[in-house]
């Protein structure tokens, strides 16, 4: 069951006069997203900045004994459009955010809280949006034309690699090997959290801890671990199912598969996210990477939720046939027999899950792309990347020029791909212009997109 829309609630909240909202005299505390899913805020709800969902999700799991289960590996991204999807993360997330019941009994902020909040609602009325995690991280948001989206940058000058997931990389973690390895943790709430020492420097990571830690990116932000493809092999997908998909119209298959990358894409965001040194680049470079390397990183990603045996793709929760997708025309059909030979093609030579996220951050991370300011540093950060990804294919016996010819013509094929799915997609726009798709998706893939080369 979904929450409770937040919007009608806050006013609710508002008339209800609730005792576990705090509302500071100088500001609407509203203006700040929730801390949990990035949703909008009702208040201040057991301590934390929320929306009426998570408040009242909260609110549920503390009412008797809970025993929530992770369908993954404990580290799922929760945000608007997830957070019903694992209770158990949310909930660690809520208690990692400092959301508790006594939060309830002693009522207030403190004065330095309490400025800190003003302060952050008072930057976003500016156009600049703190985030979901912590109080007072300066984020800068850029705005689509309908001022909804979902780019977030964290611009603090002491900030870590920290994602909306509630995760960050820092350099004071040891890992389980007692060595001094990059390792990733969950960030603690903002008003219990000891100071830290932050990364800054990409420089300071060897090329093996840099590695890692790319690795790690890539498994926290993976919609469908091994063990989930697994599940859904297992589930037989019905005949009405298929029947629902082979009867959609071609506006209907284009609004699904558009939810379906901008979901994708929204992982991608996080996983660049926390690749070291991205967030060290400057914001327009940023979005501009993103925006060029979106559609690239989601045709890689493809090959875990692809079966080859059955020609099927997982579509929402369920593996589909490539064959049910009926509605498209001859264009669109052609594309996703390319895309799909693709994907074939990268199954067959078998990269281990650490050289797909290195190979996924040297597509995230091109020099080459148009409209980049400084070059200089992406190229620098582009050149650790390939020696992380040299130094891991070397350490699996596949560092020879055949393997790396492989995989530059995999580059120079999704770079084509990401062209001809731009055109697709305008000519449907032209033929379909009262089609709405998602903020995020809009904001990545429009026709200024369409020069790739």
């Amino acid at each position: 069951m979904d929450d409770t829309p937040p919007a009608s609630m806050a006013a609710v909240n508002k008339a209800a006069g609730s005792s576990s909202t705090f509302q500071p005299a100088k500001t609407q505390i509203e203006v700040i997203p929730c801390k949990i899913c990035g949703d909008k805020s009702s208040g201040v709800h057991y301590g934390v900045i929320t929306c009426e969902g998570c408040k009242g999700f909260f609110r549920r799991s503390q009412s008797g004994p809970v025993n929530y289960q992770c369908p993954r590996n404990k580290q799922c991204v929760i945000d608007r459009v997830n957070r019903n999807r694992c209770q158990y993360c949310r909930l660690q997330k809520c208690i990692a955010l400092g959301m508790s019941r006594d939060a309830v009994k002693f009522g207030r902020m403190s004065k330095k809280q309490r400025e800190k909040v003003e302060g952050e609602a008072q930057l976003i009325k500016q156009g600049v949006s703190p985030g979901v995690n912590g109080y007072g991280d300066s984020d800068v948001t850029l705005h689509s034309p309908n001022n909804n989206s979902y780019f977030t940058y964290n611009t603090s000058p002491d900030y870590m690699y920290q994602s909306t997931n509630g995760y960050g990389f820092n350099d004071n973690t040891t890992s389980p090997g007692g060595d001094n390895s990059a390792v990733y943790s969950p960030t603690t709430s903002p008003t219990t959290a000891t100071p830290v020492t932050m990364l800054k420097a990409v420089d300071l990571l060897d090329t093996v801890a840099f590695g890692k830690a790319v690795h790690e990116a890539h498994q926290r932000t993976c919609l469908y671990p091994a063990e989930t493809v697994a599940q859904l092999k297992a589930t037989p997908l019905t005949t009405d199912l298929i029947s629902v998909y082979q009867n959609m119209t071609h506006r209907q298959i284009w609004t699904e598969v558009a939810e379906r990358l901008t979901l994708a894409v929204q992982q991608i965001i996080e996983f660049a996210k926390m690749v070291p040194g991205f967030m060290d680049l400057s914001q327009d470079d940023q979005i501009m990477l993103l925006k060029a390397g979106s559609f690239e990183l989601a045709l890689l990603r493809c090959t875990q939720a692809y079966d080859a045996e059955t020609d099927s793709v997982i579509f929402g929760d369920k593996f589909v046939p490539l064959q049910a997708f009926t509605a498209f025309n001859e264009e669109e059909r052609l594309l996703q027999s390319q895309i799909f030979d693709l994907v074939k093609t990268i199954q067959a030579i078998n990269l281990t899950e650490s050289e797909i996220a290195l190979f996924s951050a040297t597509l995230l991370v091109r020099p080459d792309r148009p409209g980049l300011k400084d070059t200089t540093d992406i190229q620098k950060l582009y050149e650790k990347i390939s020696s992380a990804l040299k130094l891991e294919l070397g350490k699996n016996n596949r560092e020879d020029d055949n393997m790396i010819t492989k995989l530059n013509q995999i580059t120079w094929i999704v770079r084509n791909l990401n062209t001809q799915h731009i055109t697709v997609l305008n000519k449907f726009k032209i033929s379909q212009p009262d089609v709405e798709f998602p903020a995020l998706h809009k904001e990545l893939f429009s026709v200024e997109g369409l020069d790739n080369s």
